[in-house]
């Protein structure tokens, strides 16, 4: 197995394991509680910062990025479906 297909097979399992996980919906949430992100690509959580947090969130996973890097995201996106 390749480096790219064991990578976009990996997307596909951290996919699947993302639809598991219940989401928080940050706008249901009261005043003060934290907040939650999660991969914009494969839906995994990346962050929970608290409201006023400072600094811009992880809107993507490192293995994510990887994949964005070496320009294989697409075709993992394919192969999962």
């Amino acid at each position: 197995m390749t480096r790219k297909e064991k990578a976009c097979e990996q997307f596909g399992v951290r996919r699947r394991l993302a639809q598991q996980i219940e989401k928080i919906d940050n706008q249901g949430l009261h005043a003060g509680s934290p907040v939650y992100f999660y991969c914009r690509h494969c839906g995994i959580p990346t962050e929970v910062l608290p409201e006023d947090f400072i600094f811009s969130p992880t809107l993507e996973c490192s293995q994510c990025v990887g994949l964005k890097n070496e320009e294989w995201l697409e075709a993992a996106i394919e192969m999962a479906g």
